[in-house]
C-alpha cells in the first residue's frame, strides 16, 4: 500500500499549477471539471508523487494554524530534495517565500516554504 496523491484547494488554479511545475518539476497529466461544480481541477505528477489541485469560483477562506501540531489536520506537504541548500538558493532567487534550512531530527536538513495560497511545503534532505 502507498499514498496515491495529495489534494489541495487553491484560489487560482493556473497560478498554483504553475508554481508546482516551475519549482518542483511537476507535469500536468489531466484536467477536469464536473457539471455540478463551480470550479476545475488539475492533476500534476512528479515520478510517483501526484498532486490534485482544485479551484472553485465560490471558494471559502479558512485559516489553519499549520504550526500548531496539536490541531487535527494536514500540516504540510513534504518534498524530498537531493541538496536542500541548492534548492533553497534556487527558490529564494525566484522570490519564493522560504525559510532558511535547519538541521533536522528525522532528516539531515529541512526548511519550510509557502505556495501561492500560503499552504506549507516542507523540503527535506534525508540522512
Amino acid at each position: 500500500m502507498r499514498i496515491h496523491h495529495i489534494g489541495i484547494s487553491v484560489r487560482n488554479l493556473e497560478k498554483s499549477s504553475s508554481f508546482y511545475k516551475k519549482n518542483f518539476d511537476f507535469k500536468e497529466i489531466n484536467r477536469f471539471t464536473k457539471p455540478d461544480w463551480t470550479g476545475k481541477a488539475i492533476i500534476l505528477q512528479n515520478k510517483d508523487m501526484r498532486l490534485e489541485i482544485f479551484s472553485f469560483s465560490d471558494y471559502e477562506e479558512k485559516q489553519d494554524d499549520f504550526s500548531n501540531l496539536k490541531q487535527i489536520g494536514i500540516k504540510h506537504i513534504g518534498i524530498q530534495v537531493d541538496n536542500i541548500k541548492e534548492k533553497y538558493d534556487e527558490l529564494k532567487s525566484k522570490g519564493v517565500d522560504i525559510d532558511e534550512p535547519k538541521k533536522g531530527t528525522t532528516c539531515a536538513w529541512y526548511c519550510f516554504l509557502r505556495d501561492p495560497d500560503c499552504l506549507p511545503i516542507e523540503l527535506i534532505e534525508v540522512l
